[in-house]
């Protein structure tokens, strides 16, 4: 077997005259890593277990796949009037899980096509929306959040304040379902956000790659007019998806696998970058929710309600002693409590993204996959050769050829995104655990009102 050096990539098979030229200086070579240990809490994920099997690199980097029509079959995917029909779908957890749904049946549907050594935009966008659900079904976050205001930290120390108070004013104390019922509106502002945006990119983006897949899944040669003609129907104010999908057509019948690979990350990149546009008003939503304004009219009913319940004398005499701001100064510590315990928990719980076996922390930095932890990247992605990815790598990558400081610290800033985005998409774009069902099963299509089988 051919053995591959761990400072370049595997090349195609060379003809004789290839043979005798000086062989090609490989450039961008990788900085070595420092290895330090990672705990679970740090950002480990079962994604990156050495206990899980590492893909072959051999395998990885084989040749590209010979020019055939492909076998997509039919309903095997969601055609753009599928994707229609889920991004109608009005309740947004059984959305969500069709639009999971549909974009790992898209993404084997390209596979197919482009060849599943590369992972596909939507092969992310499967796991991205698999994540999504998980914050818009509220999952784990409530019970995080009242553990946390039940607990003996700044939260309580500041309900124990507003209990004395309420104890002046001839009030029992703040009942805690009432500081849930806070808690569960400000959830509900963050999960319809998400929703929100998970709807929008998938009628966008998950139309335009069933056109895609309709448009060329039988081609066996790249036809320039008929990849003109689908173009044009992208509008001209999506210049980036235009792009994009011109470099997955060239990838299609690319069979040197390096140049392939490339082309593959710079189609996947330019989506995520057009992606990550359109997606800032819904991000920005979510972490910026008016969590005080909620809880503060939560605490203000409940106790504006238990003042109105007092006989007349007492109720005369609440309403004097809150007068004098003896409340809100009891109030206003205990809404900024809660407000912080709320965005810290829901941004840690939002500042995910589940991969196969686990998740990973977008906060932290990414780690290495185990199957290229020392070279970082897959072989045919070590060195960038591709002159339009290179630009685009040198616009987006904060640090070029390493994992250091992809940590997204504020996940509502585009460039702290993009920075951690495309190096998760360049060290695993050749992980075939992405091409997992993540529900263990297919989709069918065509549906009225998509169902999983």
């Amino acid at each position: 077997m051919k053995t591959t050096r761990p400072d370049s990539r595997p090349t195609p098979p060379r003809t004789d005259a290839a043979r005798e030229a000086p062989k090609p200086q490989v450039r961008n070579e990788i900085k070595p890593q420092p290895q330090t240990a990672r705990r679970p809490e740090e950002g480990f994920s079962n994604f990156d277990s050495k206990a899980r099997r590492a893909p072959n690199a051999e395998t990885l980097g084989a040749a590209a796949i010979a020019l055939q029509p492909s076998r997509v079959a039919p309903g095997s995917y969601p055609t753009a009037a599928d994707v229609k029909s889920i991004a109608a779908m009005e309740n947004p957890v059984e959305r969500n899980l069709a639009i999971t749904q549909g974009y790992h049946d898209l993404s084997n549907a390209l596979g197919e096509m482009l060849g599943k050594e590369n992972a596909n935009w939507a092969t992310f966008g499967t796991w991205a929306s698999k994540q999504a659900g998980a914050s818009i079904r509220q999952e784990d976050l409530p019970k995080f959040l009242m553990d946390a205001i039940k607990g003996s930290g700044a939260v309580g120390e500041k309900l124990s304040k507003m209990d004395d108070v309420l104890r002046k004013l001839g009030l029992p104390a703040l009942p805690l379902g009432d500081i849930a019922a806070g808690a569960s509106e400000a959830l509900n502002n963050v999960s319809k956000a998400i929703a929100d945006g998970n709807q929008f990119v998938f009628r966008e983006i998950g139309q335009e790659m069933a056109r895609f897949v309709d448009t060329f899944k039988d081609d066996t040669q790249l036809d320039p007019a008929k990849l003109e003609k689908f173009l044009g129907e992208i509008p001209a104010e999506k210049p980036l998806l235009k792009e994009a999908f011109t470099a997955y057509a060239k990838a299609q019948f690319e069979q040197d696998p390096n140049k392939k690979a490339e082309l593959m990350l710079l189609g996947n990149n330019k989506i995520g970058l057009h992606e990550q546009t359109q997606l800032t008003p819904f991000i920005e939503k979510a972490l910026n929710t008016p969590v005080k304004d909620t809880f503060r009219k939560i605490l203000d009913q409940t106790i504006d309600a238990g003042i109105k319940a007092l006989p007349f004398g007492l109720e005369q005499g609440a309403k004097l002693l809150k007068k004098t701001g003896i409340v809100d100064a009891a109030v206003n510590p205990l809404v900024d409590a809660l407000a912080g315990v709320f965005r810290r928990l829901s941004t840690e719980h939002m500042m995910k993204l589940a991969v196969p076996g686990g998740a990973l922390k977008i906060g932290n930095d990414l780690p290495p996959p185990a199957a290229f932890e020392k070279d970082i990247f897959p072989p045919h992605l070590r060195s960038i050769e591709n002159p339009e990815l290179r630009e685009v790598l040198g616009k987006l990558d904060r640090s070029p050829d390493s994992l250091q400081g992809t940590g997204a610290k504020d996940w509502s800033k585009l460039d702290q995104r993009m920075n951690y985005i495309i190096d998760l998409f360049r060290s695993r774009q050749s992980d075939p655990h992405l091409f997992d069902p993540p529900f263990g099963r297919a989709g069918r299509y065509p549906v009225a009102q998509p169902r999983v089988s």
